[in-house]
């Protein structure tokens, strides 16, 4: 409320309706304790507490001071109220809002003035539960009795011996009383005992709600609820909430740091909002919020990460605030004035109730996000500053927060928080002289409570083909069944299942049924009633087999890697233009924006992401380490050598980062062109050696299916399927075009293999033996 100080607003027609509501109702209960002061302590707890339900941004402080502020004066008997706000930072924001706006209430501070006897009607007593209800130095120092001054304790009760009556209002009553609430508990029920209670909260969870009443064993008697809509309408929420999702390139999705791309695309919009606002001429600097994870024992702080990164992407070191502590700083909420800080860093304890109207946009990099993170991130970002408020409704760039994650899986919590949010419809439920209540469907709990009873559940139409089990389990995810039928139902389901006498699960069926089975035991081919014992094959020299078969021999690398580096360099720089990729840094993502609450309202723009220097150099050094026989780090060295000689020679200025950073790239792109450079490189040192003979005789079994065209006359070893088939075919050929056919053996000295860009030795499965092209040729001129 800093920005209304100077004048007392006029409230908004739900904000009226509000405070006629919640005074007319602390009138009434006030009646009631006139009439009947036996029964107190009943009337306080079940008909004496008042639950307001309003936005963020919708004036909860505001109104709740107005309507302490309208029973000045007509509750029958003096008033002290006592308002608790979670966070001392938040103490300090609710004081400024009542003296600004509610100036009936006179403010006082518990720690500095304790006296009974100085106290009037209205007076407010702002601070936290841990200030009172917490066993620490600061509320041991007010709970205790000391010559010049009172315990709160002391003075609570002298009060009531002078007549006063005592309020409280709980501010952000989702949060119940906090990590100390046993203690609390005690001092709110046995001390505090107040006369009227005043919930108020922006998260529309009646679990935390009904959690809350249990603990302190009131009951809330009257609601009164504001919608998002009527906030709207009044210009105090902004129209939309956009969530952005990037997508990249697949190319470079593993080089993208994507907490750098959240908070650049943050920044993006962030710049966007802040050049419109100098456009339509309005001086305000807006701000970026960011929410970073808890620091975790042993890793790196958080906090520290996100703002080398904040100014990696651009952001100026001074326009970055930071706060991390506990418990807010009571000076925190002034950050969100200061004109120089452009993005605050936080963590979640601060998401909860400080105000920052100039907030426009959010980035998350914190990994859990539920319903609760998505109420209140909606509400820190959702505010319309005052000086916009002249154009709401007619700038869609302005009408919108917008928030940005880095893992888009996790939009749940916002998802869920804008589905609670557009459920909730303004009402006013407040007490009355006659209850009449209709509780609809079978609610048996929330009938009891009312003393009605439940309606039965409406018929429900069948659905062709559906079974009585899906039919029940729809009208259960319909809310048209208990627990307690669908617990009989189970067990039904479960004693049908144990009567079916020899059930079992189907056999899965398996995943690839028509690939041959090549990871099964080798089939021995052709064989009827195979034997074990082994007998000699010779090899047939009548079908002009060469008595030795070629193989390639790579020298030594270490001896020739001196040559065989820069070799494969000037291959590698020839095959990819790296001079043209020195200025490629960043990467082209798609930045799409969905409203979470205007249905059908998006946005797709492209967004320059720079991507990440470690990733890109860590993934290209484990591209570079292929070949076990080539040190990584001579052929990086001989690249780089290369590629500045390259530069020189076409007059690029490039500095040593830009080229590391270059070929890292390169390599990371075009992985298949670094491995033909090797083997491109490898092959000039390459040589043919033919001087171990092919066996003149080996061992087969005995009754091996015969071939006519293989070296030994006898389908002898071990193939699978694809093997056997393949062996079947060239041996069958009657083209004239295969002359002999060969099994070749795997690590034998003798049998052909090639030298791999990766350096490794493969064989081939056979070796043919076909007729020249020039024979083919010759013989079909005989014919």
């Amino acid at each position: 409320m800093k920005d209304d100080a100077d004048f007392r607003v006029s409230l908004a027609e739900y904000q009226l309706k509000a405070v006629d509501a919640m005074s007319e109702t602390l009138r009434t209960v006030s009646g009631l304790h006139d009439r009947e002061p036996q029964h107190r302590e009943r009337i306080s707890r079940e008909l004496g507490v008042i639950l307001l339900q309003a936005p963020t941004g919708s004036g909860k402080t505001l109104m709740l001071g107005r309507a302490l502020e309208a029973v000045r004066g007509q509750l029958g008997a003096k008033t002290v109220w006592f308002w608790f706000a979670p966070y001392a930072g938040l103490v300090t924001q609710t004081r400024s809002a009542l003296i600004a706006q509610c100036g009936a209430l006179r403010q006082r501070d518990i720690y500095a003035d304790r006296e009974a006897s100085a106290a009037r009607d209205g007076d407010v007593f702002v601070q936290t539960w841990a200030s009172v209800a917490v066993i620490k130095k600061e509320s041991r120092k007010v709970r205790t009795d000391k010559e010049a001054s009172l315990s709160v304790d002391t003075m609570i009760a002298k009060l009531r011996e002078q007549g006063f009556r005592i309020g409280v209002v709980i501010d952000e009553a989702h949060l119940n009383f906090g990590s100390g609430a046993a203690a609390t508990a005690d001092f709110f029920l046995k001390v505090m005992s107040p006369d009227f209670t005043v919930l108020a909260t922006a998260t529309p969870n009646d679990t935390k709600l009904e959690k809350f009443e249990r603990d302190v064993g009131l009951k809330v008697a009257s609601r009164v609820t504001v919608s998002r809509d009527a906030v709207v309408k009044a210009g105090l929420n902004k129209i939309g909430l956009m969530v952005g999702v990037l997508r990249f390139k697949e190319e470079d999705r593993a080089l993208i740091d994507t907490e750098v791309a959240t908070l650049t695309a943050g920044w993006s919009q962030h710049s966007f909002i802040k050049a419109k606002l100098a456009e339509r001429g309005i001086s305000l600097t807006p701000l970026m919020l960011v929410q970073v994870e808890d620091q975790q024992e042993g890793k790196d702080d958080p906090v520290a990460r996100v703002r080398e990164r904040l100014i990696e992407i651009g952001v100026p070191d001074k326009a970055i605030a930071v706060h991390t502590s506990g418990e807010p700083d009571p000076a925190f909420h002034t950050l969100a004035y200061d004109p120089e800080i452009e993005v605050l860093v936080f963590k979640l304890a601060v998401a909860t109730g400080f105000d920052a109207p100039r907030a426009w946009t959010l980035v998350s990099v914190r990994p859990s996000r539920g319903r609760d993170f998505g109420l209140q991130i909606v509400g820190r970002i959702m505010r319309v500053h005052p000086l916009v408020r002249p154009l709401h409704g007619t700038e869609p760039l302005l009408d919108r927060g917008y928030v940005f994650m880095s893992d888009p899986a996790l939009q749940v919590g916002l998802d869920e928080a804008a589905a609670d949010l557009k459920a909730v419809r303004e009402g006013i439920a407040v007490l009355t002289d006659n209850l009449d209540v209709t509780v609809l469907g079978n609610d048996e709990r929330a009938a009891d409570s009312y003393g009605a009873t439940p309606l039965p559940p409406p018929p429900v139409q069948a659905v062709p083909g559906e079974s009585e089990v899906d039919r029940r389990d729809r009208q259960l995810s319909m809310g048209l069944l208990n627990s307690n039928y669908i617990s009989a139902s189970a067990a039904h389901q479960k004693s049908a299942l144990d009567a079916v006498e020899g059930f079992s699960a189907p056999a899965a069926p398996p995943l690839f049924p028509d690939l041959p089975d090549v990871l099964s035991p080798r089939i021995k081919p052709l064989m009827s009633g195979a034997q074990e014992h082994q007998i000699k094959y010779h090899l047939r020299t009548d079908l002009g087999l060469p008595k030795a078969l070629a193989r390639e021999e790579l020298p030594n690398l270490f001896d020739i890697e001196g040559d065989l580096c820069p070799m494969i360099a000037r291959e590698f720089c020839r095959m990819v233009p790296m001079t043209s990729m020195l200025l490629a840094v960043n990467s082209n993502a798609e930045l799409s924006m969905r409203d979470l609450f205007n249905a059908g309202q998006t946005d797709q723009r492209n967004l320059s992401v720079r991507m990440s220097a470690a990733r890109i150099a860590e993934q290209a050094q484990a591209q570079l380490m292929f070949n076990d026989g080539i040190d990584p780090r001579r052929i990086r060295e001989a690249v780089e050598a290369e590629l500045s000689r390259l530069c020189e020679k076409k007059g690029i200025a490039a500095t040593t980062r830009d080229i590391r950073r270059t070929i890292s790239l390169a390599i990371l792109r075009q992985p298949h062109s670094l491995r033909e450079a090797v083997r491109i490189s490898q092959s000039h040192y390459v040589r043919l050696e033919s001087s171990e003979p092919i066996p003149l005789e080996t061992f087969g079994l005995q009754q091996a299916e015969p071939a006519k065209k293989g070296a030994y006359g006898a389908f002898i070893g071990r193939y699978n399927r694809p093997e056997l088939a393949f062996a079947q075919m060239i041996d069958n050929d009657d083209s004239g075009l295969v002359k002999w056919w060969l099994r070749n053996p795997e690590n034998e000295k003798w049998a052909t293999r090639l030298i791999l860009p990766t350096g490794k030795r493969f064989f081939p499965d056979f070796v043919v033996g076909i007729v020249r092209p020039e024979q083919i040729a010759q013989a079909a001129m005989t014919i």
